[in-house]
């Protein structure tokens, strides 16, 4: 049986308005009850002023036919939309709980485990957007919504964008979405953005939602131009401190989604999950088939000065292929490196541009080793390697991706095989 619902708010279509939940820009969300089986429902109503942009009407209906026929779990579920007079309506399931900016400025930032539940559910949301040929191109914290059980879904697609066409409502040189939340390339050309723009608001997010401040923050939101520059160069203080408890791995996550070149980038959503998981042990070790061959490393100071690297770490599926090695190794310390303590592991695989150690230490990302592994030409090779990523293995052993400071050739890496 429906119940018959009287309102202040008035009606739109045969769709009888309770409550306004938020207002932008763009429009406003009403709450709103279904006539058929009086249930809750959210009705977004474009404003007056985007009914005069015919771009805007032409965005409207867009998001209304793609998002129409999307089905996951942690996507608002868009159920009809149509015209009363002249006023667009896009009509959505209602989701009882609060936006996750919203969630943030009431009760403070999310624990880590909060967090991460919050985004992986998102991240798995876009990835399956992505997967279709879609983008969001405005992942903040208002476009989330987290559920009173704790649940998240993805809204807000006013901008979403079909990468098989977008109807040309994207120009050239145009600058869409949230500034504090945006990729640098999108302030550059918002119609040549890709799932990796996506991405980092995804960190973006993830960044707010640990520290509860804005990420890039500068005077004014819409400081465009300082906001740009920040992004350029980086210039964002480090979560862990501001959020002192947060894990070293969630730290470096975020930082490394939201590297302003997209190479140091994760190279997929679902990539940026993976580097938010701990990853976990098996119950049973697998039985060693091979032992591999043992390498000695040791801390070093930082080349001066020391390289940045060009290439992608070892382990990046963007890097040069990877070789398992077949020969023993050792290292020492370098003469000016005050620790003279090794630690002795197995070299897992090496490439031109890195290699892969697992060992019973963990390094911190950035860290410097030196390396020194004997050849069959050489006597002994020394290498300087930076550390790129740590990874728990097996019980308390870890694996470590390393770049070097020089690359190899393709003869030295035979060499070292």
């Amino acid at each position: 049986m429906t119940r018959a619902v009287v309102s202040d708010l008035g009606r739109i279509a045969s769709y009888a308005l309770v409550k306004r939940l938020s207002v932008s820009g763009q429009g406003t969300v009403y709450k709103a009850v279904d006539p058929l089986t009086g249930g809750d429902l959210a009705i977004k109503v474009l404003s007056e002023q985007m009914v005069k942009d015919p771009v805007q009407r032409m965005r409207f209906a867009q998001e209304c036919q793609i998002t129409r026929g999307l089905r996951h779990p942690h996507i608002v579920r868009v159920l009809d939309f149509g015209l009363d007079g002249n006023k667009p309506y896009l009509v959505m399931e209602y989701v009882q709980g609060e936006s996750l900016a919203d969630r943030v400025d009431r009760a403070g930032p999310l624990t880590e485990d909060e967090a991460v539940k919050v985004i992986t559910q998102i991240g798995q949301a876009l990835q399956a957007v992505h997967n279709i040929g879609l983008l969001h191109r405005d992942v903040t914290p208002d476009s989330i919504l987290v559920t009173d059980d704790g649940d998240a879904k993805l809204t807000d697609l006013s901008l979403v964008k079909n990468t098989g066409g977008d109807f040309n409502l994207t120009q050239t040189q145009s600058v869409l979405g949230t500034p504090n939340f945006m990729a640098p390339e999108q302030f550059e050309d918002s119609k040549r953005v890709d799932a990796l723009s996506d991405l980092y608001g995804l960190a973006a997010t993830m960044y707010a939602a640990v520290t509860g401040v804005l990420p890039f923050r500068a005077k004014s939101s819409f400081a465009l131009g300082a906001i740009y520059k920040k992004k350029l160069v980086n210039d964002i203080a480090a979560p862990r401190t501001l959020a002192p408890a947060l894990s070293e791995r969630v730290d470096a996550a975020i930082r490394q989604g939201l590297r302003a070149d997209r190479k140091e980038r994760p190279a997929s959503v679902r990539e940026f999950l993976e580097l938010l998981e701990e990853p976990p042990a098996p119950a049973v070790p697998a039985p060693a088939v091979q032992e591999p061959p043992s390498v000695e490393i040791s801390l070093a100071p930082p080349p001066e000065p020391a390289p940045a690297p060009k290439k992608a770490a070892c382990g990046d599926r963007r890097g040069a292929p990877r070789i398992a090695a077949k020969i023993g190794a050792a290292c020492r310390p370098l003469e000016r490196c005050t620790d003279a303590a090794a630690w002795r592991g197995k070299l897992v695989n090496i490439s031109e541009t890195g290699l892969c150690l697992e060992l019973k230490r963990r390094f911190e990302v950035g860290t410097v080793l030196t390396i020194s592994m004997g050849g069959k030409k050489h006597q002994r090779r020394s290498l300087l390697a930076r550390v790129m990523w740590a990874k728990k293995a097996v019980h308390d052993r870890w694996r470590l991706g390393c770049h070097y400071d020089q690359p190899l050739s393709a003869d030295e890496v035979q060499d070292l095989v």
